[in-house]
């Protein structure tokens, strides 16, 4: 029965569409961008995508309707510095992807046909009901294919549907169509194909497609019933349908748990899992204090998207804080489910382990990884790389030289003027949290010597720029920043785009950076500002060249 290769081959429609080059590169400061007419509509490029892991894994279970379907894991999606794991030009189909979708397809075919509150989910009909496989084809394929099915893909599932019924019986033909549906393209890849030609160059996304850009920004999966109705009605075709529909979504707890992910990624929140402390350093880092980092600042960016603003992000010394957390902390934890204030100096989420953890080495915090931080995923101007030769490995104390400071050593390191042309900002950023240690935890002296925390702030903004002391001063400023707040909404583009932005999007960015400002940095109304523009239910044509 595990044919599925050939299944593959059989029912897929061909793979049409066009993947381009992004031009101008990954950040704000570092790509020429200008809006010459602020009212013209203008398109960057549309690249066919991928399902990520993530998105596959959830398409998978919401299409079946089993939450905690078990499934096998996917390869990590490969990402670059600017984007994130939904990167179109990333999201290549490798051997190990196609062997693991067979997998999976043909254990949810098997679950499907024969787990009888599944079955009866997804199979509307009995094997003595004449017009069973039709019945079946059109309203698993529908919904697996996020669109109504085409007649002549319709007739084509139904003849393999009834080969299987023929040579096998009825329950193989549900498993191995099923597995069919589940390794086409148009369930693996968002392809946006339809539509009708609006003006020069330019197609409206047909209602489905519209949905599916809705439900996999705002959900990370596909469109749920509601949403599929509104796209049967045609009632995703104004700005306002768009805005009601999008706002019911992030009232859903899917929504949050697609913000949590995001959140995830823009912040690099996986690294802090594979950062090792020396454990005479710090004796009480281990995994499961290293996954409980990662959780509060995903729980914390949670909150601030939902119950706050960007400056918030900076400044909030809101807390949900995991036991395993709490000593280094310095509190007591109520539970991970419960907000708490913490101490003045855990103000702002750059002042959390995950970060701070995350962003260091076995020994010590890591001035330059943390100014690389900053400036790449908050400013959008990630520094050059460092010469072929650069001595990149933690700098080490000479007992010869008398009690050092971790700034001392890294300050001596990069000393050099060749060094200094991109360490003046990236380590006036990173030295900004040396109050805390490799762990995280916050400390006043480093070696027996004052620590010193104070740098020069620059490239965020006339009004945020100049000498700061301390990490929380520093994500004042960050709070303040236009540098910082446009590019958050740079963040959020890429995301929903799948890509980084070009020459293009210079007007439609510039737009949702002013709406951005104009709603006080609100999180979630950016999203809603983002799916009302007119470039969300737009694609380019594709030509005969493409």
């Amino acid at each position: 029965m595990r044919q599925l290769g050939a299944v593959f081959l059989l029912l897929s429609l061909a793979c049409q569409g066009t993947i381009s080059d992004p031009e101008g590169g990954g950040g704000g400061g570092a790509t020429s961008r200008m809006c010459r007419n602020a009212d013209a509509v203008i398109l960057g490029t549309a690249p066919m995508r991928r399902l990520t892991g993530r998105e596959w894994a959830n398409s998978v279970r919401d299409l079946v309707g089993v939450v905690n379907l078990e499934l096998p894991s996917m390869p990590p999606d490969g990402t670059s510095t600017a984007s994130f794991e939904n990167e179109a030009l990333a999201l290549g189909p490798s051997e190990l992807h196609v062997n693991r979708w067979e997998q999976a397809a043909f254990d949810v075919g098997g679950l499907v046909a024969t787990e009888p509150a599944v079955r009866a989910r997804n199979v509307p009909c009995g094997e003595a009901d004449g017009d069973c496989a039709r019945r079946f084809v059109e309203a698993f394929g529908r919904r697996a294919m996020r669109r109504p099915l085409t007649r002549e893909e319709s007739d084509r599932y139904v003849a393999f549907f009834e080969a299987q019924r023929a040579s096998i019986d009825f329950d193989a033909a549900i498993q191995l169509t099923v597995a069919a549906f589940l390794q086409t393209p148009q369930f693996l890849y968002r392809l946006e194909l339809g539509g009708d030609r609006v003006r020069d160059a330019q197609v409206r996304l047909t209602p489905h497609e519209v949905a599916s850009r809705l439900s996999y920004l705002l959900w990370e999966s596909m469109p749920d019933d509601v949403l599929f109705a509104a796209a049967d009605a045609d009632d995703l075709r104004s700005a306002d349908q768009i805005e009601n529909q999008a706002r019911r979504m992030l009232a859903d707890p899917r929504a949050r748990l697609a913000v949590r992910d995001y959140f995830r990624q823009w912040l690099h929140l996986d690294r802090v899992a594979s950062e090792l402390k020396l454990p005479e350093i710090a004796p009480e880092w281990n995994p499961t204090v290293a996954a409980a980092a990662r959780e509060e600042s995903m729980r914390f960016a949670e909150h601030v998207f939902f119950e706050g603003t960007l400056s918030d992000l900076f400044t909030s010394r809101v807390g949900f804080v995991p036991p395993e957390l709490a000593p280094l902390y310095g509190v007591t934890s109520p539970g991970v489910d419960t907000a708490m204030e913490l101490p003045p100096e855990r103000a702002g989420i750059l002042t959390r382990v995950a970060f701070l953890g995350g962003e260091a080495r076995e020994a010590n915090g890591s001035p330059p990884l943390r100014g690389v931080f900053v400036l790449s995923r908050l400013m959008c101007t990630p520094p050059g790389s460092p010469p072929a030769d650069a001595d990149t490995s933690p700098p080490v104390l000479d007992p010869s030289m008398g009690p050092q400071t971790n700034r001392m050593l890294f300050e001596e390191r990069t000393s050099p003027d060749r060094c200094q042309s991109c360490h003046e900002r990236i380590d006036g950023f990173g030295f900004g949290f040396e109050n805390y240690d490799t762990a995280g935890r916050f400390r006043t002296t480093d070696n027996g010597l004052p620590v010193d925390a104070t740098g020069l702030a620059l490239g965020l903004g006339e009004e945020a720029d100049g000498v700061y002391d301390g990490a929380v001063d520093l994500q004042q400023r960050f709070a303040r920043s236009d540098t910082v707040s446009d590019c958050a909404v740079e963040k959020w583009f890429v995301y929903a785009n799948g890509r980084t932005p070009e020459a293009e999007d210079a007007c439609h960015l510039r737009t949702l950076q002013d709406e951005f400002e104009a709603a006080g940095g609100d999180l979630d109304e950016l999203l809603v500002r983002m799916v009302r523009r007119p470039e969300f239910v737009l694609r380019p044509e594709i030509t005969e060249a493409e």
